[in-house]
């Protein structure tokens, strides 16, 4: 079997790459070992004086150094006057031009790298039939049709062993040469920008799931309880949820843990839906009843969640029966006490959602019931790299094992040990340089702290090597809005950034001496905040505990 570079796409593909693909997999499948087959090839040349840019669908590289441009051009072409036409949505294109230019393009190049092959072309169409029509730009025999595509892979050998027979006086250079032309000089690698947005695109519409069924049970108390594990579509089915209530004008209230998700459902989330952490929650009520918090007393926030749970249980308390729908996110971060004052603001006949993840729990809480809640269980990543969800499960950071469902296969986490303080930010920046590296933009590229913002070396840090530093103030706008330092590389907290992701993520000042539940969770939180690319920068004492698991 012909060996694939890059590996065939791991994202389900649009109509028009799908049959590329199948082009791709036949020819795989039927050329032998020895011939290398390379995609979605990058070209720039200088073509009669007009400066051109294109890509060649595929290249066929034969053992002996023979080379064979494919044009794939899927569903209806038109023939008329010699000349073949392809229609797109810019406009028409014509078939024996583009064929012309390529080949003349690879030639320029390789020369241009003191390179000798034999080049020839073809044009395949998988879905029409030429019957007698002739074009003049392209012979006969190096058109593949509907009626030879199951030949595709005899006919390809066939054209690439008669440039050998007839008329070759000088020979081709090494078949290495002309392999390392392919991979580094048309860079034939993955776009890690269009790879991303194509795994964020495919990850919403597999994790869909949990948004397009759950709505649709029924409970007979209104309550449904949904466990379910990190990248499973939580975010999703809440969306849905906020949005259906919008659009039937019921009022809804989402409610969570953690500031920075409440922030960031709020961007995103139905203007008529309240969007609020809990703590915002009792501030804004506490505000309207009493007056401004003290925010320096250190037992505040406990205080006013004790207020605003015991304003609940008051006869007649306007908070009572106000929400169509809540959603709890987050759910097991909270006090039993702060879920039993947001059930009775629900109306009668309301429903209320409870998100939660037992292996994200990151806070000491005790465990409750919910009486009669329908309850859902979810163990689907689709977020995740499987390699990564491979690594969680072999170190056993949740109860039940994580199915891997996501579209892209991606590396295992990279591992980077320190024995200080120094070393710990040089390898983090280290770190980040492996992710930019692997094609991911500095812009979607998170530095997570394994500890609190309060306890990180970065959490007064404004650059970070060479990078300039975009890091929470701690502070927030008169308009609630959190207040962020001007930088080009985000650095937040396990504790903070837990709801959310980024293209790559380096989990750094990770550091414990046993992988207790504690570790497991935070390490679990972190580890799935990443949807391509994944570093962890680890104390001695962690990478020890990490490696007597493993």
């Amino acid at each position: 079997m012909a060996l694939l570079s890059p590996s065939l796409p791991i994202i389900p593909p649009s109509n028009g790459l799908q049959r590329e693909l199948d082009v791709l997999e036949r020819l795989q499948h039927s050329l032998s070992d020895g011939y290398q087959i390379f995609h979605s090839v990058s070209w720039h040349s200088l073509h009669k004086g007009s400066d051109r840019h294109g890509e060649i669908d595929i290249v066929v590289l034969a053992p002996n150094g023979n080379i064979l441009l494919i044009e794939v051009k899927s569903g209806h072409v038109q023939v008329a006057d010699g000349v073949m036409v392809k229609l797109y949505k810019d406009g028409p294109r014509d078939v024996g031009r583009q064929y012309t230019v390529q080949h003349a393009a690879m030639m320029q190049r390789l020369n241009q790298a003191g390179l000798r092959a034999q080049v020839t072309n073809c044009v395949v169409l998988p879905d029409h039939r030429m019957g007698v029509q002739h074009v003049v730009a392209i012979p006969p025999e190096r058109i593949i049709d509907a009626t030879r595509f199951d030949q595709l892979g005899s006919l390809a050998r066939e054209m690439l062993e008669g440039m050998t027979r007839f008329g070759v006086t000088e020979p081709n250079s090494s078949v290495e040469s002309l392999i390392q032309f392919f991979a580094n000089e048309f860079k034939v690698t993955p776009d890690m920008s269009v790879l991303g947005d194509q795994v964020r695109q495919t990850t919403l519409r597999l994790a869909d799931g949990l948004a397009t069924w759950v709505p649709r049970i029924v409970a007979p108390s209104g309550v449904i309880r949904v466990q379910a594990t990190a990248g499973s579509g939580k975010t999703q089915l809440a969306l849905r949820l906020l949005q259906d209530a919008a659009a039937s004008g019921v009022r809804a209230l989402y409610v969570c843990y953690n500031r920075a998700l409440a922030d960031h459902i709020g961007h995103i989330a139905p203007t008529r839906a309240k969007v609020a952490s809990f703590h915002e929650l009792c501030v804004e009520h506490y505000r309207q009843t009493v007056g401004e918090p003290d925010f320096a007393a250190p037992d505040n926030f406990q205080r006013l969640g004790r207020l605003y749970c015991e304003a609940v249980e008051v006869e007649d308390s306007p908070l009572v029966g106000r929400y169509g729908l809540v959603i709890i996110d987050e759910g097991q971060d909270f006090d039993p006490e702060w879920v039993g004052a947001l059930i009775p603001q629900l109306q009668p006949e309301g429903r209320l959602y409870l998100l939660e993840d037992d292996s994200q729990r990151l806070y000491a809480r005790e465990g409750f019931d919910l009486a009669e809640a329908v309850e859902v269980n979810c163990q689907d990543n689709f977020r995740s790299p499987k390699a990564v969800c491979e690594v969680i499960n072999a170190l056993g950071l949740t109860a039940l094992a994580v199915e891997a469902r996501g579209p892209y296969e991606g590396n295992y986490p990279g591992f980077h040990a320190y024995d200080t303080e120094r070393e710990c930010v040089r390898l983090t920046e280290l770190a980040v340089g492996v992710l930019l590296a692997r094609g991911i933009a500095l812009a979607d590229i998170a530095v997570i702290s394994f500890r609190g913002l309060g306890k990180s070396l970065f959490a007064q840090a404004n650059t970070l090597g060479r990078y300039s530093v975009r890091r929470f103030t701690g502070k927030y706008a008169a308009s609630g809005e959190a207040l962020w330092t001007e930088g080009e590389l985000l650095v937040d907290s396990v504790y903070r950034f837990k709801g959310q992701s980024a293209a790559g993520v380096v989990l750094t000042e990770v550091d414990f001496s046993e992988l207790d539940e504690a570790a497991k969770r935070k390490l679990f939180v972190g580890m799935t905040r990443a949807q391509l690319g994944l570093e962890m920068v680890m104390s001695r004492a962690a990478e020890g505990a990490l490696a007597g698991v493993l």
